[in-house]
């Protein structure tokens, strides 16, 4: 028999080489014939903001509501890159530090990425949010329709008894003029009720974005009926206005509106009156807004429910007449005036410049009553009559009459 001698240093130098050469052949068996590695840039990949309830249990908001995108530059060999599934790579960033207003700048965690591919760059490496104390209020729903009902009917009024919570940062919530809901009408033919969604809008009707409604939907009533134009009424003054002036007339404009209801309601108006126009201490024309009175069962088919009111305030001026002519009213018929001391008067008028403007003598009027008298002398007073304006003085505000037999 043959005695061998082993070597213990050579098996494992042996043992070595062999695993060398498996372990290469394994790689590239992975990662394909070439060993040079490539860079490669993946673009646009969103970022997942994570924890945001903390924001809400803080009572912050985001200030700016938009999605985020990161652009990675990763390496690896040529086979390994082709391997890259896209859809397996997510981006996020934490929010739980942020309890809060200010700006954060969480950093970006890349997950999804092949253990064999290497990453070299995040842009940004961190996302720089700002975030804001949001508030809320209550406000009314304004219901607006589209369409028209059916045959000669008019939607007489449209509108929500729910009140909705707008909940946002301040700057946005500060943009929000009211919250709108739009009813579609076109056919209907009877009261109805309609379940609408909600808008929160600015003055120029924009749907204000990163504000939040409670509820998003209400319930309105639409109750359609019949028109008619009635006239306003000019309304009545309230208070004095100043020594030396007078109101000389009021109007309204417009002077007529268009009313809405029942046809039996609408049949008992003809006319509107409005609230009173305050004059007092006044030495001008006064002009301001007055309320529509509405009766039950109408309503008023514009958005306004005030007409404007213009009270006309002018100073008074005095212009003085000379009446030539007494005339002598209610002689007892078996007597006759035999004199008169005085044949003419002096009269002074009071009343505004286009009041007396057109005042002449031949308008005014003066006489003595001498209904009831008997024979005898009498001093009488002596009456004046002016179309406009009012009486300020008569002289002689008394003249002697002498009545006799005839």
């Amino acid at each position: 028999m043959i005695k061998t001698n082993k070597n213990p240093r050579r098996e494992k130098v042996f043992r070595i080489c062999i695993a060398i050469t498996l372990a290469i052949v394994l790689w590239v068996y992975v990662n394909g014939t070439s060993i040079d590695l490539v860079t490669q840039d993946l673009k646009d990949i969103p970022v997942t903001l994570t924890n945001t309830d903390t924001l809400k249990e803080n009572g912050l908001v985001l200030s700016e509501e938009k999605n985020y995108y990161v652009n990675l530059k990763v390496k690896g060999t040529e086979k390994n890159m082709e391997s890259i599934d896209l859809s397996k790579i997510t981006a996020e960033a934490d929010l739980q530090d942020a309890t809060s207003a200010g700006t954060y700048t969480p950093k970006v965690v890349i997950k999804g990425l092949p253990n064999s591919i290497g990453l070299d760059e995040i842009r940004p490496e961190a996302l720089q949010i700002q975030v804001e104390k949001y508030e809320d209020k209550e406000q009314d729903v304004s219901v607006t329709t589209s369409g028209k009902p059916d045959g000669n009917l008019s939607v007489i009024s449209a509108t929500s008894a729910e009140k909705v919570k707008v909940t946002g940062d301040t700057d946005k919530l500060a943009k929000v003029a009211k919250i709108t809901a739009v009813a579609n009408v076109q056919g209907i033919t009877a009261d109805t009720t309609q379940y609408l969604d909600v808008s929160a809008v600015d003055s120029g009707g924009n749907v204000v974005a990163g504000v939040e409604c409670a509820p998003r939907v209400v319930r309105a009533n639409l109750v359609v009926g019949n028109t008619k134009t009635v006239t306003v009424t000019a309304p009545k003054t309230v208070g004095d206005v100043s020594s030396g002036y007078k109101v000389t007339g009021v109007k309204v404009t417009p002077t007529t509106v268009t009313i809405g209801g029942k046809q039996e309601s609408l049949d008992a108006v003809s006319e509107l009156s409005t609230s009173a126009l305050g004059v007092a201490g006044a030495t001008a024309s006064v002009t301001g807004d007055v309320q529509i009175k509405v009766p039950d069962g109408i309503t008023l088919m514009g958005s306004d429910s005030k007409v404007s009111a213009t009270a006309t305030v002018e100073a008074l001026i005095e212009k003085s007449y000379t009446i030539d002519t007494i005339d002598k009213q209610n002689v007892p018929a078996d007597l006759k005036v035999t004199k008169v001391q005085d044949s003419s008067v002096f009269v002074t008028l009071q009343g505004t410049a286009s009041e007396l403007k057109d005042i002449d003598t031949k308008d005014l009027s003066a006489w003595v009553d001498l209904n009831g008298k008997t024979k005898g002398t009498y001093d009488v007073l002596v009456q004046v009559k002016t179309p406009k304006g009012q009486v300020k003085s008569v002289s002689p505000d008394k003249t002697t009459v002498t009545l006799d037999s005839n």
